[in-house]
């Protein structure tokens, strides 16, 4: 069976009604940005666009969905119930966190393809072993076509305080989730792993080379290790938001090692060849850009009636 995964930051999905827990005033129809009900549609329609387009283009809608920058359960179930997404007929999965903002993560899963067994929001803990007070990374596990697979959500700390700064809190991300994976291990040792999000680091970045074990060669993942197939599209000069008009790539899908398709045989573990069906691709659609970036719902205070300020990254795999 092949399918799809998909990873997409929303830029700042937020309903219309202000919470008094969090800084989400200027998402209100009387804060800054004049975020009406009918903005808020607007919002979901353009990004129900999104996912019907890549249905259209992957032979149906993603069996997993990661998602950044949601406010709370209720836009989820807004975004599923789209006319254009209800073929889907996702389920969604978010906890609440201490993020200031009021933004999480979430996840959708098809109930048709994903039996959800269990899911928890993960404390990102720090080096000096206290939990970090912000966005915690989502864990929905459960079983495909008789095998066990858990889904990590992430949405790592942004690099606005300086990179230097902030990047103790993005390498205590990938700790993290590195280290609830290998105790996930522990009671299912079969199973196929996948992390996904906004880490607010690149592929080449220590986070993700070298504290996650995400490689980019598919020949050289070694037992616990993961294969980074954004890695490619970097090395194409590819990303997936502007940063200081130059294109990075902070929004990758990563995977386990039992999830690249092999051979087990007697001179040991042969590694078949790869077409472009399980590399990443960064889905990119000339109606999602306007002049040569993605084409957000806001500059600044003024509505741009766009998608989100990044673009999705979607994997195609073979599960066998």
């Amino acid at each position: 069976m092949s399918y799809s995964i998909m990873f997409y930051n929303l830029e700042n999905l937020y309903d219309t009604v202000d919470d008094p827990r969090t800084n989400d005033e200027e998402f209100t129809p009387n804060g800054a940005k004049r975020w009406t009900p009918e903005r808020y549609n607007r919002k979901l329609e353009n990004l129900s666009q999104v996912f019907s387009a890549v249905a259209s283009s992957y032979g149906g809608f993603p069996i997993a969905v990661g998602m950044s920058e949601v406010e709370n359960l209720k836009v989820l179930k807004d975004l599923a119930d789209r006319r254009r997404m209800r073929g889907a007929h996702y389920k969604a999965v978010h906890f609440e966190s201490n993020d200031a903002r009021g933004v999480d993560v979430g996840f959708f899963y098809r109930p048709d393809k994903f039996t959800l067994m269990g899911c928890e929001p993960v404390k990102l803990v720090l080096r000096s072993g206290r939990e970090y007070i912000g966005r915690d990374i989502l864990a929905a596990w459960g079983s495909i076509d008789g095998e066990m697979f858990i889904f990590y959500v992430c949405h790592f700390l942004s690099r606005r305080a300086g990179v230097n700064a902030s990047q103790g809190f993005r390498k205590a991300g990938a700790e993290t989730v590195r280290d609830h994976a290998e105790a996930m291990r522990s009671q299912y040792p079969d199973i196929k792993v996948v992390i996904m999000g906004d880490m607010n680091d690149t592929p080449s970045d220590e986070s993700l080379a070298l504290l996650l074990r995400a490689g980019k060669n598919i020949f050289n993942v070694q037992s616990g290790e993961y294969f980074n197939p954004c890695w490619m599209l970097q090395d194409e000069g590819l990303g997936t938001s502007l940063h200081n008009h130059r294109w990075v790539l902070y929004d990758n899908i990563i995977v386990s090692r039992n999830m690249l398709p092999v051979i087990e045989g007697n001179t040991g573990l042969k590694i078949k060849k790869l077409d472009s069906r399980h590399y990443a691709e960064i889905f990119r659609r000339n109606w999602m850009m306007f002049k040569g970036a993605p084409k957000r719902s806001y500059s600044g205070n003024s509505f741009d009636n766009g998608y989100s300020d990044h673009l999705p990254v979607v994997i195609k795999i073979d599960n066998r």
